[in-house]
């Protein structure tokens, strides 16, 4: 830390707050984490100081709504997931970032227009095998890639219509999985070391103040709030992936 500038500081600390707050409250939210963390440490660093800070942050979710977990949903689309993630550590060096981050962003965009018109005309595909498989296989690759796999799920658990604890239980639980499940390939790719790990101790009573404040205000929002509030949130992140 004694490198850093302030400013480097300033985006990890608000980086470490944003992580904890978006998991126990709005998702969607934790891509401008990447963002900032991007601006902290550019290149390869980036992601692999953030991969440990997320998975803190997902067992204080956990921890806040363990008991509201809809293992079904987890259970359809995480296998397909899995898969996404293997594709996306052999792509990763392959395909430029600027160049993923902008297909992702679109891809985005447009499950958020789907979304929006499935639930305008009561259309429910939550169900549809081939839907949930594309969401996995997109989700795997995004959070190997750029940890981007948020907006992704947030758009396709919209579709299932659940309460704000259901919604948030399910998601902590899905992405404690899938972000312990990256943590092998990320340290094979050499994103994940012992000098990242130390940033990320520090990292933690940070992520713990913004887990708490999220959790404080999840009870404060009615259901209709928070589904805009996921959507602009998945919306503003698109546009990130697609502009900068």
């Amino acid at each position: 830390m004694s490198d850093l500038s302030i400013l480097q500081i300033f985006f990890f600390v608000l980086a470490a707050f944003i992580t904890g707050f978006t998991k126990t409250s709005v998702g969607g939210m934790g891509i401008l984490a990447v963002l900032l963390m991007a601006m902290s440490f550019p290149g390869k660093a980036s992601p692999g100081i953030l991969l440990p800070m997320l998975i803190v942050a997902d067992i204080f979710a956990v921890i806040y709504y363990r008991r509201s977990c809809q293992w079904h949903i987890i259970a359809r689309i995480f296998p397909l997931t899995a898969i996404g993630v293997v594709i996306g550590y052999f792509i990763v060096d392959v395909i430029p970032v600027a160049v993923f981050e902008m297909v992702l962003g679109i891809v985005i965009l447009l499950m958020l227009a789907l979304s929006m018109f499935l639930e305008y005309h009561r259309t429910d595909i939550s169900g549809n095998l081939v839907f949930a498989w594309a969401t996995g296989i997109t989700a795997g690759i995004a959070t190997m890639m750029g940890n981007a796999a948020g907006p992704i799920f947030a758009v396709y658990v919209l579709q299932m219509g659940l309460p704000k604890s259901e919604f948030v239980g399910t998601r902590s639980w899905f992405f404690l999985i899938l972000n312990s499940f990256k943590i092998p390939f990320s340290a094979s790719l050499g994103l994940v070391t012992f000098e990242t790990l130390k940033l990320d101790l520090i990292a933690i009573p940070v992520i713990m103040v913004g887990a708490y404040a999220g959790y404080v205000f999840l009870k404060m929002i009615n259901l209709k709030l928070f589904k805009w509030l996921i959507r602009l949130a998945v919306l503003v992140a698109a546009i990130r992936l697609i502009v900068f």
